[in-house]
């Protein structure tokens, strides 16, 4: 009778040193964009590399299993994406990560025609974080901003 019992004690224990400091609150992850610029152009589809900056405010490291993203330029619906790999933040560090999107050219040239002579892009940044390495926790994340478009010449300058 004693046998079952130290068993099952003996596994309760096991369960909590791993869930380790998943037993407690976790704070979540912040993300913000911290670029996008292009990675290879095509005829048909422009491959662009959005670089996510992920902040981990916890006192230990924290696995990400994946981040699934959806970006708004403007208000507009910009594009969506994920993670290629897992990946893990240091205790209170950040990483910056990069994902590269295949957009339509047709609804890129939309787009870069729809920002106008503007010399900044607001942005809406909403997804998850696939966090754990036994058991997986997704918290969600929303991060809207801006970012400084870099002058061109011609493009914000009136025509004569």
């Amino acid at each position: 009778m004693a046998r079952p019992a130290l068993w099952l004690c003996s596994l309760l224990l096991w369960l909590g040193a791993c869930a380790g400091p998943w037993t407690g609150q976790i704070a979540p992850p912040e993300v913000s964009l911290a670029g996008l610029s292009f990675a290879k152009a095509g005829l048909l589809e422009q491959a662009l590399t959005v670089r996510l900056k992920v902040r981990n405010p916890n006192a230990f490291a924290v696995p990400v299993n994946a981040l699934r993203f959806g970006l708004a330029l403007n208000g507009g619906s910009f594009a969506d994406g994920r993670t290629a790999a897992a990946f893990t933040l240091p205790s209170q560090g950040e990483s910056v990560v990069p994902i590269t999107i295949a957009i339509p050219t047709t609804d890129l040239l939309q787009r870069v025609a729809a920002l106008g002579t503007g010399r900044r892009l607001d942005y809406r940044l909403t997804g998850e974080a696939e966090l754990g390495q036994l058991f997986s926790i997704a918290i969600p994340f929303v991060r809207e901003g801006q970012l400084a478009l870099p002058a061109v010449p011609g493009w914000n300058e009136p025509r004569s």
